[in-house]
This record gives structure tokens, sequence and C-alpha cells, in this order.
């Protein structure tokens, strides 16, 4: 089997909320968990408005406790 990987750059949709963005890339996460990926990456970029990685450590906590197999990074 081939390891896949995720990359995820948390983007801000417009109306959205970061809180609204967190809850997505949980959701992503889950399924790529599921679906048997093995890593879930987030671009880290600062001093954008639209980007929610840039608190890469607090988002990384965030997904990790709400899945179970996959390694968050």
């Amino acid at each position: 089997m081939i390891p896949y990987s995720f990359l995820d750059l948390a983007h801000v949709c417009e109306g959205s909320s970061i809180t609204e963005t967190f809850q997505k890339s949980a959701e992503t996460a889950q399924l790529a968990d599921t679906s048997g990926y093995t890593r879930y990456w987030f671009a880290e970029h600062h001093n954008m408005k639209s980007v929610a990685s840039s608190a890469t450590s607090i988002l990384i906590g965030h997904i990790a406790g709400k899945t179970s197999k996959i390694r968050v990074g």
C-alpha cells in the first residue's frame, strides 16, 4: 500500500470564521483518517487574513484530538 498524505491550507472562506475553518479542517482530517491516509499536513503561512494555519501548533492539536490513526503535522 502506498502511504498517502493530505495537505491543508486551512483557508478561511469569505463569510466564514476561523472557528468554522477549524471545523472544516477537522471534518476533512476525519475523512482522510477513515480513508487510509497516513499523514495530515498543514501549510504554515503568516500574515494572511484568509489562512488559519499560521497557528499550526494550535491547529495540529485540535485536529489530532479529533482523529484516531492519522499522524498530524
